[in-house]
C-alpha cells in the first residue's frame, strides 16, 4: 500500500479533540473559580456575588490562557 499523503502528522490536532479542550478547559476554569470565589466570599464576609464574579472571570482568563498555550495559538 502507498502512504497516504494527506495524511496528517501526530503532532497535529484534529479539530474535534481541539474544541472539546477548548470547551473543557473553560468549564472547568469558571466553574472551579468560581466555586473558590463562593468560598472566599463567604470566608471574608464579600457582598453577594463579587466572589463568584471574580472567581468566574480569573477562571476564564487562567483558561484562555492555557488554551492559547497548549494549543499554540
Amino acid at each position: 500500500m502507498a502512504d497516504n499523503p494527506h495524511r496528517k502528522s501526530s503532532d497535529e490536532h484534529s479539530s474535534e479533540g481541539a474544541a472539546g479542550s477548548v470547551v473543557g478547559y473553560l468549564l472547568a476554569g469558571i466553574l472551579v473559580w468560581g466555586f473558590l470565589g463562593w468560598l472566599a466570599g463567604e470566608f471574608l464576609g464579600l457582598p453577594t456575588g463579587i466572589g463568584i464574579a471574580v472567581g468566574m472571570m480569573l477562571g476564564a482568563a487562567g483558561a484562555i490562557y492555557l488554551i492559547m498555550k497548549r494549543l499554540s495559538a
